[in-house]
C-alpha cells in the first residue's frame, strides 16, 4: 500500500456579540493506494462504496455519487454540491465512510485536479471538531496503478 498524506490547520470561531469562542482545528487526510479492494480494512461501523471503472464525463461521476452516496434530493449535480455533500454527509449513519475507485474516471485534466482537490478537502478527519455532531471521517481509496497520475495532478 502506498499513501499520500496532507494535513493542515484551520481556525474556527463563532458565538453570539461579545462571547466568540475561536478553536484551532486540524484536518488530516491521506490517499491510500491498494492492489484491490480486499486489502481494505474495514471497521464495523463503515459505509464503502467502489466507484465505477466506467466513468468518462464528470455528469457521471456526480451521478454516480448521488447514488451511491444517497445524497438528498436537493444534490446541485455540480462540484460546490459534491464537496457540500461529502463534507457534511447527514445522510450516511456510519461514521467511517470508504470510498473506493477501482480506476480513476476518465476526466479531462482539469477536472480531475478539481474532483482530486474536492476528494482532499473533504476526506479525512477533523482533529479538534468534537462538538460537531456530523463528525464522520471519509478514506479515500485508488488503485496502485493511479498513483502516479494522481500525484501528478495534485502536484
Amino acid at each position: 500500500m502506498k499513501i499520500l498524506k496532507f494535513s493542515w490547520e484551520t481556525e474556527y470561531s463563532w458565538g453570539i456579540g461579545k462571547s466568540t469562542t475561536k478553536r484551532i482545528v486540524q484536518r488530516k487526510t491521506e490517499f491510500c493506494f491498494i492492489d484491490k479492494f480486499e486489502e481494505i480494512k474495514m471497521e464495523n461501523n463503515s459505509f464503502a462504496v467502489t466507484l465505477s471503472d466506467n466513468i468518462f464525463l464528470k455528469e457521471e461521476l456526480l451521478n454516480e455519487y448521488y447514488i451511491k452516496l444517497k445524497f438528498p434530493s436537493y444534490f446541485g449535480f455540480n462540484w460546490d454540491a459534491l464537496y457540500d455533500c461529502l463534507a457534511y454527509m447527514e445522510n450516511i449513519q456510519q461514521k467511517n465512510v470508504i470510498i473506493y475507485h477501482n480506476a480513476l474516471p476518465q476526466l479531462n485534466d482539469n477536472d480531475m485536479k478539481i474532483y482530486l482537490k474536492i476528494l482532499k478537502d473533504s476526506s479525512g478527519e477533523w482533529i479538534g471538531m468534537d462538538w460537531c455532531a456530523n463528525n464522520h471521517t471519509i478514506n479515500i481509496y485508488f488503485s496502485m496503478q493511479d498513483y502516479d497520475k494522481v500525484q501528478q495532478l495534485i502536484g
